[in-house]
């Protein structure tokens, strides 16, 4: 599925910006859905990376990948979140509370996460991450617990507003196995 976006688009792409207006996109394939990856394509067909697609949004696409190897599983999502954690054990000192995941910083897009002691809270602001967070929440827990940070629970903390804006429902609770306490009511 194929995305073509126009010369203003595709600078910005070239320059790292993550994001592709919804004004920018010059063509697209029929069959896409929201929350697909596309591939990311300049007006001459030139593949410029992959990203979500959101025909909801203003911001039509979020870049997640410039390399055209990549396979969107779950060993991919764990390699992002295995950098971002090991970037900010080089420069952190203090491992009790820190952000883990800065979205677009980190290549993730809309995707924050912060640890606090053992608690791990996640938030999502793009319908690509949403579609795959049972990919992206194993990986979180598995990254950290590889690396001697204890996790007790991962809370889903996505009742923001902006949220509408990708089509998206508001609601908060502990994701499903990861719960710290498993008689609450466990949101998915």
């Amino acid at each position: 599925m194929n995305v073509n976006i126009s010369k203003k688009g595709e600078e910005k792409v070239i320059n790292n910006y993550p994001w592709v207006y919804d004004s920018e996109i010059t063509n697209y394939d029929s069959n896409i859905s929201d929350g697909d990856i596309v591939t990311v394509l300049s007006s001459k067909n030139k593949y410029l990376g992959s990203a979500f697609y959101n025909s909801k949004s203003k911001i039509r696409l979020r870049m997640i990948s410039r390399n055209t190897n990549d396979k969107f599983d779950k060993d991919f999502f764990k390699r992002r979140i295995e950098y971002a954690l090991n970037y900010r054990v080089n420069l952190m000192k203090d491992m009790n509370a820190f952000r883990l995941i800065y979205g677009e910083s980190d290549e993730l897009p809309g995707l924050t996460v912060d640890v606090y002691n053992d608690i791990v809270v996640c938030q999502v602001l793009s319908l690509g991450i949403e579609n795959r967070l049972d990919l992206i929440i194993p990986s979180i827990y598995e990254v950290l617990t590889d690396n001697n940070i204890k996790v007790s629970g991962i809370y889903m903390r996505n009742d923001i507003e902006i949220r509408k804006k990708e089509g998206l429902q508001l609601y908060k609770g502990w994701y499903k196995d990861y719960s710290c306490n498993k008689e609450e009511t466990i949101i998915t």
